[in-house]
């Protein structure tokens, strides 16, 4: 059941227009991304870039973490080219 909700989530969003991230980071195929986290559902993130646009990004036991962020906060993600969080780091 989850895992239904995942896709249709994922192709809701797809549909209205949210965007992967982008400025990818030379060579290393990796994406940063900073903006302001918006919402957690379960391991599915949610945040609005500096350019305004939305960024959904998973995150599992692996992702790099200096803390526990929370929505409203302003944070920088790098993304792998898969849409998962390596890292997730709060900002200034």
């Amino acid at each position: 059941m989850h895992r239904w909700r995942g896709i249709v989530v994922g192709l809701a969003l797809f549909c209205s227009g949210i965007v992967p991230g982008h400025a990818q980071e030379p060579g290393s195929g990796t994406t940063m991304i900073k903006g302001v986290l918006t919402s957690i559902k379960g391991y599915l993130y949610l945040m609005q870039d500096l350019s305004g646009r939305f960024v959904q990004f998973r995150v599992d036991k692996s992702t790099q973490r200096e803390r526990v962020v929370v929505p409203g906060e302003r944070i920088e993600v790098q993304l792998s080219p898969d849409g998962r969080a390596l890292s997730i780091k709060p900002v200034q």
